[in-house]
């Protein structure tokens, strides 16, 4: 059976299209009985409405554009909250589509976005180059969250903040040899390892190793298993995201080790399944429900008035402290001394 259109439903009903038209928008220019006689007509046939057509045709009507950088990170679900649940306007709808980690996939996204004709886009932790991000805000109404861009509205959370705060709380059970695993090219990841690095150095220790993380669970468990391969590895090891903390903990279970025990660890982000007991990890916190809604609060803005001063909003992190550097440590084994 085919598609019925709205001059269908007119001819059946007896009535002109543009009755169709007012009865299916529940305009009071027509009577509440001829609005029900349509309706039901239109029931019978089965009719649905071409959606996009309607809100091409609504100037009031406006949709959005979300591209998350990675969809199994859970920060960008919290973040996506912040930017759908507070929505009060009844005519905003919400595209959410994912880059799976892939400049490549986020362009195509970011493309599909465009055909939709989206009023503009909210970019969470955005692996686009800055030009590009630049570019894609004279096109559309932008917001870069987790970065900071020059002539583009921003939300973030204050990366060297968090960096230099895991730094000095390691340091202050004087640990002579840190670990940090990095985020790589991902939001904020370079921000963090440089201030992490100062913060260390000035509180006098000794030496900090470097490895490449890209904010994943996997990569965090493969660095930390090179990591606890060393005959005397770091005892203090700061993780640039909650997830690749997660993979510290599984390869130290692996390798018969115990976090706030043999050694410490900190992440960033404060997932949910920090806080659980089985996991109890010491962490860089921020709201991400407040980011979004930052975030909404600027595409919104930016779309009423288009030529205002670009803004930049950043959030203060703090410090949660939980088992996995509260316990006494026990001393690194010595591989050359066993």
């Amino acid at each position: 059976m085919g598609r019925f259109t709205m001059d269908d439903i007119a001819a059946r009903a007896g009535v002109s299209r543009g009755a169709v038209s007012l009865a299916l928008r529940r305009s009071p220019k027509i009577s509440e009985k001829t609005t029900a006689h349509i309706l039901e007509v239109a029931k019978e046939m089965g009719y649905r409405p071409n959606v996009i057509a309607s809100r091409l045709a609504a100037a009031d009507f406006s949709t959005f554009g979300v591209l998350v950088s990675d969809l199994h990170n859970p920060i960008m679900a919290d973040i996506v909250d912040g930017i759908v649940l507070e929505a009060s306007e009844a005519r905003i709808e919400t595209y959410l589509a994912s880059g799976f980690n892939s400049a490549d996939r986020e362009r195509a996204m970011v493309e599909s976005f465009l055909s939709h004709r989206v009023k503009g886009i909210v970019l969470l932790g955005s692996l686009l180059g800055e030009s590009e991000i630049r570019e894609l805000s004279r096109q559309v109404p932008t917001v870069a969250v987790g970065r900071r861009i020059g002539g583009v509205d921003c939300v973030s959370v204050d990366d060297e903040a968090g960096g230099r705060i895991a730094a000095e709380h390691l340091m202050g059970h004087s640990h002579a040899k840190m670990a940090h695993i990095d985020g790589g090219d991902g939001a904020g990841a370079s921000l963090r390892r440089e201030a992490f690095l100062r913060a260390a150095a000035n509180s006098g220790c000794d030496e900090v190793l470097l490895f490449r993380g890209d904010y994943t669970q996997e990569s965090g468990y493969r660095c930390a298993r090179e990591l606890f391969a060393l005959g005397q590895y770091p005892t203090g090891i700061f993780a640039a995201n909650d997830l690749m903390a997660l993979g510290v903990l599984g390869a130290a279970r692996e390798a018969g080790l115990t976090a706030g025990l043999d050694f410490e660890l900190i992440g960033f982000d404060n997932i949910a399944i920090a806080a659980y007991d089985y996991v109890s990890l010491t962490t860089i916190s921020y709201s991400r429900q407040e980011m979004g809604a930052s975030a909404r609060e600027l595409i919104l803005g930016r779309s009423i008035a288009p030529d205002s001063p670009f803004k930049m909003v950043e959030l203060r992190p703090e410090l949660i402290v939980r088992n996995s550097t509260r316990k006494a440590l026990a001393l690194a084994p010595d591989a050359a001394g066993e």
